[in-house]
């Protein structure tokens, strides 16, 4: 990919890519040596409802993708989709009912018990991020979407083709209250790869 003109980031992640191309699959090696791959922005999202404590998975095998709730492909990015990312959000939303992921603002503050769940994200056992809720909820600093955003220190990324697991883990005998139904959306800001359109 000789792409002179462009941002600071997409250089950075240009360069990051070939660092970890053994990671890609053969398919994508391919695709980045041939020059047929750009980076395009990309915002990977889940919304999901969210009951009790312990150990709840945010996506699985039977994960399905829907617009506006979920963009991964069950629990992997498909070929030929690698992701970087540097920024991270955990927004939260009730409600008196279940089945409104679509539907909810989250735009209130995440109750105390799930500010103090860790948020474990893992791809094929290598850990991709790892912190409190609270560090990365962040709904009520800001005016605008990137305010919700947690700037992280490093990159963080995915490879096409390998299982991913996201979960929230909650201190031992902590939970959410079940007077309501919770709701969290994760989202993580960066660049993925995708194909060059044709000509």
């Amino acid at each position: 990919m000789k792409e002179i003109f462009n941002t600071p980031f997409f250089h950075i992640v240009l360069v990051f890519l070939s660092m970890i191309g053994q990671q890609l699959s053969s398919q994508l090696q391919k695709d980045l040596a041939s020059n047929s791959v750009t980076l395009d922005d990309q915002t990977l999202m889940i919304k999901k409802e969210v009951v009790g404590g312990g150990t709840i998975d945010l996506i699985d095998g039977t994960t399905e993708r829907v617009d506006g709730i979920c963009n991964f492909d069950k629990d992997k990015l498909q070929t030929g989709r690698a992701f970087v990312f540097d920024k991270i959000s955990l927004c939260y939303a009730t409600d008196a009912a279940s089945g409104k992921e679509g539907e909810l603002a989250y735009n209130v503050a995440a109750p105390k018990e799930l500010q103090n769940a860790i948020l474990i994200i893992k791809q094929d056992g290598r850990v991709v991020y790892t912190g409190e809720v609270r560090d990365i909820a962040n709904i009520e600093t800001g005016q605008k979407a990137d305010d919700e955003y947690t700037q992280l220190r490093s990159l963080r990324h995915f490879v096409d083709d390998r299982t991913i697991t996201m979960q929230l883990k909650f201190p031992p005998g902590v939970s959410l209250s079940g007077a309501a139904k919770h709701y969290v959306y994760l989202r993580m800001n960066g660049l993925q790869t995708a194909k060059k359109p044709t000509v």
